[in-house]
């Protein structure tokens, strides 16, 4: 699965996934439809990468962009390297809270993965999962959910129960259902989420404390 911004500390926040220059350079020979020889530079992804971590969405949105024209000289549209630039873009529209563009690039990725990538691959998932992620900042809850959902059975499909991205999901879901007032849903995967967390730092772990509150809070939002 490609980096999660979110970490286990932070969980409260909502986690989109940025797709770096490495990911670019290993992408699957298989399914690249090369135009000419060669391959583009990376220049502009990796300036993209670097002004995202900065926080300077504009700036690795415009390079974004830079690096798609140039990619789109080198591979047809249906590749799974033009799906990645859509990824990006997509996450940088979605810092500056341009939700309904984010949600363009995403699915314009989204098109290209059903075409050129495995079912269960790690790059469908994240596409999966930005696309639930903005549904859910716009309160698409439904929609969010779908797509949760979605990311969650690969994830699993992939690397089993326990691991960060398993965590994410549950935790995201949980949140989803506790906002439209399904609170006894919200319950089921808030300990879920818990269950994968204390797996992964262990039960003493200061985080765990932080969902065993939480779980508490809902218990008493059910009775």
């Amino acid at each position: 699965m490609n980096k999660k911004i979110l970490i286990l500390s932070l969980f409260l926040g909502i986690s989109l996934t940025f797709i770096g220059c490495e990911e670019k350079n290993q992408a699957d020979n298989k399914t690249s439809k090369q135009l000419k020889k060669g391959k583009p530079s990376q220049k502009n992804a990796k300036l993209a990468q670097e002004f995202f971590e900065e926080g300077d969405y504009k700036q690795a949105l415009a390079h974004d962009l830079k690096q798609l024209e140039e990619d789109l000289l080198y591979y047809k549209e249906q590749s799974s390297e033009i799906s990645l630039d859509y990824n990006n873009i997509g996450l940088d529209y979605d810092e500056q809270e341009e939700y309904h563009k984010a949600l363009e690039y995403y699915k314009k990725a989204m098109k290209i993965d059903n075409v050129v990538l495995d079912l269960n691959s790690s790059e469908r998932a994240t596409t999966y999962y930005n696309i639930a992620s903005t549904y859910d900042a716009l309160n698409d809850n439904s929609n969010a959910l779908k797509y949760y959902f979605k990311a969650l059975e690969i994830d699993k499909s992939i690397s089993g129960e326990y691991n960060e991205n398993i965590f994410t999901s549950y935790l995201d879901i949980a949140k989803v259902y506790d906002k439209t007032e399904k609170y006894s849903a919200a319950l089921t995967y808030y300990k879920k989420a818990l269950k994968v967390e204390e797996e992964l730092l262990g039960k003493d772990a200061p985080d765990t404390a932080v969902v065993r509150r939480t779980i508490e809070d809902i218990k008493k939002k059910i009775k």
